[in-house]
């Protein structure tokens, strides 16, 4: 009887430290990314809406005393990005690598982004054009639990210029064309 006892009081132990692990192991899993993912994860929705011509709600994502590289505003890249949506149609912006440094309430991303648009998608599609390399820089800074871009730079780069995970998620992309 007292051996019946403790293999119960052994499965009820190990019981309890198994829903223990399990239940430690489910919170860390639902936990709420970290900054550098939450920064990875505002850049990709921007692009996504930058793909729908959502222009407000990119803006949402810069800082009041935003800006670019070259000094442009809030209101004056509001005017650039009415600009884009004018005279491009069917943008396409594939994500390739973004790597997030962050220190404190500030951080710093650079991303590896692949555009085309209109005539140029269809080619794309249709012999294989890949399209134009642009390598993005931000700067952002943590208000309150938000992270809003502070400052960004861009400009064209060569494929022989891309970050190194670029050239794998370009792989996946692209099969037959990129070696």
């Amino acid at each position: 009887m007292l051996n019946n006892k403790r293999k119960e009081g052994n499965f009820v132990s190990l019981f309890l430290g198994i829903l223990t692990l399990a239940t430690l192991l489910f919170s860390l899993a639902c936990q709420r990314p970290d900054d550098n993912q939450r920064i990875k994860e505002i850049l990709t929705t921007i692009i996504t809406q930058a793909e729908k011509k959502e222009k407000e709600k990119i803006l949402s994502y810069l800082s009041p005393n935003y800006l670019d590289f070259n000094q442009r505003n809030i209101q004056q890249t509001e005017e650039l990005i009415d600009f884009y949506f004018k005279h491009y149609s069917r943008i396409t912006i594939h994500p390739l690598s973004i790597y997030v440094y962050t220190d404190g309430d500030k951080a710093k991303a650079e991303a590896d982004v692949l555009f085309s648009s209109g005539p140029l998608e269809m080619l794309r599609k249709l012999v294989g054009l890949v399209g134009s390399f642009y390598r993005f820089d931000f700067k952002l800074e943590r208000h309150g639990q938000q992270w809003k871009i502070i400052y960004s730079a861009w400009r064209e780069i060569d494929s022989g210029s891309l970050l190194p995970g670029s050239k794998a998620i370009l792989k996946k992309l692209f099969p037959d064309l990129i070696q």
